[in-house]
């Protein structure tokens, strides 16, 4: 996937199933501590389920995410 993913400011949305049904966790950096990297879940079991393509997706913007830190 050579997608770029922008984890500053709002971050980015990845699409999940859980136990509630359909929802997403998001990805973001805050500019005041960029080598911390947050991701809220929709969840508070975290019994997220995830497909592979999901996964992959998800896989790629937390390197994005270590990557831009890395940078800061």
């Amino acid at each position: 996937m050579s997608q770029r993913y922008e984890t500053s400011g709002f971050g980015v949305r990845v699409r999940c199933h859980h136990e509630g049904g359909s929802g997403s966790l998001r990805v973001w950096r805050s500019q005041w501590t960029p080598e911390v990297i947050r991701i809220e879940t929709p969840t508070v079991y975290n019994r997220t389920v995830w497909t592979v393509r999901q996964a992959r997706e998800l896989r790629a913007v937390l390197d994005a995410a270590i990557r831009a830190s890395e940078l800061s």
